[in-house]
């Protein structure tokens, strides 16, 4: 059983495991939920990104979690904390990601709230989100969690919009 680091009224983020590579492959493999991203992840990177994960989980005490929507039990996705260097800057992202079929439900901003609640909740005085600029649900997810568009900048070569919010 992996470490629970978070539970919402109808989500559980809990730590990746090996044993969540096919769900997270079918995930990556749908077009339409990376459009998005620079280029979709194959089996062996979803892997490699696992791997990661969990390593970070030992370094740090946080990552990207499990998705899992409490009412059918199933694994819908990865969301949590990924740290970051923007423009030079070390930064924490609350990142999210979703089964489409998963969408339109309320489903990520609840996440993305209890994500910004808990990295707030172990110091980070500054959160963002990195989002492409032509992602509308994603902005919207961003500014119902209180995030503001910040700037413009160059991540990995392409342009996204930084959305911020500062810890009170």
């Amino acid at each position: 059983m992996s470490a629970i680091a978070i539970k919402t009224h109808r989500l559980i983020l809990r730590e990746l495991t090996l044993d969540d590579l096919e769900g997270l492959a079918q995930i990556y493999a749908d077009p339409v939920v990376m459009k998005y991203y620079p280029n979709s992840i194959t089996r062996e990177e979803t892997k490699y990104q696992i791997t990661r994960m969990i390593n970070g989980y030992q370094q740090r005490g946080w990552g990207l979690w499990a998705t899992i929507h409490k009412a059918d039990n199933k694994f819908i996705g990865r969301c949590g904390l990924i740290p970051q260097i923007v423009d030079g800057c070390p930064e924490v992202e609350i990142g999210y990601l979703l089964a489409k079929e998963y969408w339109g439900k309320g489903l990520a901003t609840e996440a993305a709230r209890a994500i910004r609640d808990y990295g707030f909740g172990i110091g980070c005085d500054r959160l963002i989100s990195l989002i492409a600029p032509g992602n509308i649900a994603s902005q919207k997810v961003a500014t119902k969690t209180g995030l503001c568009y910040e700037k413009d900048v160059i991540f990995r070569g392409k342009t996204v919009q930084v959305y911020a919010i500062a810890s009170s």
